[in-house]
């Protein structure tokens, strides 16, 4: 019996990725996600709700500018726990993600100075993450993994090339001609009269996903390989 290959999905390079984030990048990012479970699902919160969320997070963000004070976290994290209960079961567990994400951050800190009587046990970037694609998900049926992992990938300092290379090999024909095509015509765009890239567009058959890549890369410059890198996490397999 052929033993299968996995299939790298967004998921588990999302999760590959958010393990090796250190732990600063790990506390902005839980932020983010926090932030953008919220706005995404702001039609099942209360304006109450919505107010508040958005003041916890705020604040939790602003003590990393010394423009706050863990008291003034605390209070916005009595003021949040009081209307979090005060919808729906599915509203409860979106401002979860938002106690969750703040936890990551600063739950130690509050404990320590006295503001906090209890901490939250092992929350990380990865907790975060996953209890927002659920709501997400029961929510809209969205796939908040994609958007997680585009913000990872838009807002890196440095992205590891050897992902660029794992995630390529994965794409099947088909849809390496469609990239293919998509590359050379963003190419295009800066670098218009380019003959090597006109030729791929009428033909992406041609070449190699990964020597197209690679060419506009060379050509274009500065963040190409990271739009590149987006456009292919947007067309992965679930």
């Amino acid at each position: 019996m052929t033993e299968s290959i996995p299939v790298i999905t967004v998921s588990n390079v999302l999760e590959q990725q958010l393990r090796s984030v250190d732990p600063m990048r790990g506390k902005v990012l839980s932020l983010a996600f926090a932030e953008h479970v919220v706005q995404v699902c702001a039609g099942e919160l209360t304006p109450d709700q919505q107010d508040m969320a958005r003041v916890y997070l705020g604040t939790a963000k602003a003590l990393f500018a010394g423009e706050a004070s863990m008291t003034a976290l605390a209070d916005a994290a009595a003021a949040h726990a009081k209307v979090r209960v005060a919808g729906s079961r599915l509203a409860e567990e979106i401002l979860w993600v938002t106690v969750l994400a703040v936890s990551v951050c600063w739950q130690r800190d509050l404990v320590r100075e006295g503001l906090s009587r209890g901490e939250l046990k092992n929350v990380t970037v990865r907790t975060v993450a996953a209890e927002a694609q659920t709501v997400v998900r029961r929510y809209t049926g969205g796939r908040e993994s994609v958007w997680q992992l585009t913000h990872l990938l838009e807002t890196a300092d440095r992205i590891d090339p050897q992902l660029m290379i794992n995630l390529v090999d994965e794409v099947d024909a088909e849809r390496a001609s469609s990239l293919a095509a998509e590359f050379a015509r963003h190419a295009l765009l800066t670098h218009p009269g380019a003959r090597y890239f006109q030729a791929v567009v009428d033909d992406p058959d041609h070449l190699p996903l990964a020597v197209v890549a690679r060419q506009a890369q060379h050509m274009v410059g500065g963040t190409e390989a990271t739009w590149q890198l987006i456009r292919l996490v947007e067309t992965m397999p679930r």
